[in-house]
């Protein structure tokens, strides 16, 4: 935990100047201890909990800037701290700290808004500075704004680029030195089976063997209704497959985000994820797909980046041929629109070996 007294000054210049609060949450008093010591040293306030318990109470008191709790804890796992708290102060930034090797619980509590999460022991305390820093300055530039874990791994700007200087490679080279753990997060991470709005239906069923690294998909309901999504090969990036992986869920998130109010091109989506493949040391030109349902159009326009699919609908098939991959390219591929809907249909993948893919979009008013 040694850290020289000029590296703490720098670390206080570069902090907000007002004086915040942070909430930290672990049994172990020791580490507790260690790390309360370390973050008054950087000039914040720092209140202590010893189980998600307790922090519950002491959230009723006071809330603070930013909460970083342990996910193995006794009474109130930090599980279900995380699972409170996004349902009581759901602007209440948090950073997970935890020693466990189960992914699942670590892409659970990501799921519920955490901001980041850091392994047990904490070994680069710049590491662990620069992840307090960066949360507290989005918390501070976007209060109202719940932003996918991902985006804050890859920092992106303004304008949908990733800064290099602040990407959170430590994560990165952790998910790629291991590779269950890797393979489990991203099965963890994927969505819900079905999601509906209005008249309606979107499914999806994914069958692969469980030891491949997955198929990655995710949708997104937009502003005027109609369904984005994208489906990625994250067996295809190489060592860099995961983060390439969460690199596009990062990209078409803040995508979709900064344009709600405007239609959204798909060309104009894979070209804002390939600028931030392009800028990257951790991702690699990957298979992909790009989609946008128009349910008040009642049709389907696709965009291929590296994969094969076919399009069934009221008996027929349109093949959509693979073109060029993600991250070389894939904007000059033909983007096929305009594909009827009125009814639904299932978009189907080929050249997938012993693996498959569907997804059922189902005019549920017929």
């Amino acid at each position: 935990m040694h850290k020289s007294v000029s590296q703490v000054q720098n670390v206080k210049m570069a902090l907000d100047s007002a004086r915040q609060t942070i909430m930290l949450v672990d049994d172990d008093p020791i580490f507790r201890s260690m790390i309360a010591s370390y973050l008054k040293k950087l000039n914040f306030e720092v209140t202590e909990a010893e189980d998600g318990l307790d922090a519950l109470k002491l959230l009723r008191h006071q809330v603070p800037d930013l909460m970083i709790c342990d996910l193995n804890m006794p009474i109130m796992s930090g599980i279900e701290l995380v699972e409170e708290v996004s349902w009581q102060f759901p602007m209440l930034p948090m950073i997970v700290v935890s020693a466990t090797e189960d992914m699942g619980d670590v892409a659970r509590v990501l799921r519920f808004g955490i901001k980041d999460f850091l392994t047990k022991p904490i070994t680069h305390l710049d590491h662990f500075t620069s992840a307090i820093k960066s949360t507290l300055e989005e918390s501070q530039a976007n209060p109202s704004v719940v932003r996918d874990f991902s985006s804050q791994w890859f920092q992106l700007d303004h304008s949908g680029q990733v800064d290099e200087e602040k990407e959170l490679y430590w994560h990165l080279n952790h998910l790629k030195d291991n590779v269950v753990t890797s393979r489990d997060l991203l099965h963890a991470l994927q969505p819900e089976r079905d999601t509906q709005q209005g008249g309606w239906k979107c499914s999806y069923h994914v069958l692969q063997p469980s030891e491949m690294m997955p198929l990655v998909f995710d949708y997104a309901w937009l502003m005027d209704g109609r369904f984005a999504f994208y489906l990625v090969d994250s067996s295809d990036g190489g060592e860099n497959g995961v983060g390439t992986a969460l690199l596009i869920r990062a990209l078409f998130n803040d995508f979709l985000r900064t344009r709600k109010r405007c239609h959204s091109d798909l060309k104009d989506l894979a070209d804002a994820v390939e600028k931030g493949i392009s800028c990257t040391k951790c991702s690699n030109p990957i298979n992909a797909l790009f989609g946008i349902a128009d349910m008040v159009e009642g049709t389907i326009s696709i965009l291929p980046a590296g994969m094969k699919s076919n399009w069934l609908f009221d008996g027929s098939t349109q093949a959509i041929e693979k073109g060029i991959k993600l991250g070389e390219g894939c904007t000059k591929n033909f983007v096929t629109s305009h594909l009827p809907m009125k009814k639904g249909g299932e978009l189907v993948l080929s050249e997938l070996g012993v693996r498959s893919f569907k997804l059922t979009i189902k005019n549920v008013t017929y």
